[in-house]
């Protein structure tokens, strides 16, 4: 009889518990669902800020090159037309340069503002890009009141192909010493006989074997600038006379010393070697 009156106690227990315990495990699925629906948007928000992301870095990568291959260019003019600066009524299209990414923005924690600062620096590097274009153009219009000094710059290569010895410190090919290099060494790929073109108008001033250059020519352009060609198999002009811009002067060739056939040219400004690539625009 007793047995018999607990049963039913027992059993409304045990059910209220089994109750009890479903319902918190249906709350707590129902709350996991929503923790992966949560995480899932919180996933597809960090995919989209990391698109975002390495779309701005594009950007400011393409934007970047854009600026520096304008303000070089814009710098060889200078250089090519005797300016040591812009004049001071060009201040406004300088350019200032943009805010760059520091270390201080990289954070990984903070994506949206990495994001906002990445923008902020693409607008300012975009202005800079066109400031730089309008400071070319009054470059070039300077240039073009003055052609005839535009005419007696060099600025083309003589001969295109692969530089093998630049401008600066080198260790020399025959006494292994290191040695400051006057020019660029120029190997074309047609190779000994190809035609060299003078890159400005001017006048040869010299036209023979000149010890280590060999076989070599000098022409004087305006400005004080003079241009050297050694190693040459051959000449087609001579002394005294004048050449205009992309003449045939002379020919690729191996005289002098000299480990093969190649150019070997220089730039000079008031007789001190300047770097060539500073004055080539091609």
């Amino acid at each position: 009889m007793r047995v018999r009156n607990v049963l039913p106690v027992l059993f409304f227990v045990l059910l209220v518990g089994l109750g009890t315990s479903f319902g918190f495990l249906l709350d707590t699925y129902f709350d996991h669902q929503k923790l992966q629906v949560r995480y899932e948007t919180l996933e597809h928000d960090r995919l989209e800020q990391r698109l975002d992301i390495l779309f701005q870095a594009r950007k400011l990568s393409g934007l970047q090159l854009d600026y520096d291959r304008i303000d070089d260019f814009c710098r060889k003019l200078m250089v090519m037309t005797n300016m040591s600066g812009p004049r001071p009524d060009w201040d406004d299209f300088t350019g200032s340069g943009g805010p760059l990414i520091n270390s201080m923005t990289l954070s990984p924690y903070d994506t949206r503002t990495l994001v906002r600062n990445m923008q902020g620096a693409v607008v300012a590097l975009n202005r800079d890009v066109l400031d730089s274009e309008v400071l070319q153009q009054l470059i070039l219009k300077q240039v073009r009141e003055n052609k005839q000094l535009l005419d007696s710059t060099p600025s083309v290569w003589p001969v295109k192909g692969r530089i093998t010895s630049g401008f600066g410190m080198r260790q020399h090919p025959f006494d292994k010493t290191y040695k400051f290099h006057r020019g660029l060494d120029i190997v074309p790929p047609g190779g000994r006989g190809t035609p060299i073109h003078a890159p400005a108008n001017g006048v040869v001033v010299f036209a023979g074997r000149d010890g280590g250059y060999g076989l070599s020519l000098l022409i004087r352009h305006k400005n004080n600038i003079t241009t050297r060609y050694g190693h040459l198999k051959a000449m087609a002009v001579k002394r005294g006379q004048k050449v205009r811009r992309d003449d045939v002067i002379a020919y690729v060739g191996n005289t002098g010393r000299s480990t093969g056939p190649h150019l070997h040219y220089e730039v000079l400004l008031a007789g001190k070697p300047q770097n060539p690539r500073r004055y080539i625009l091609n």
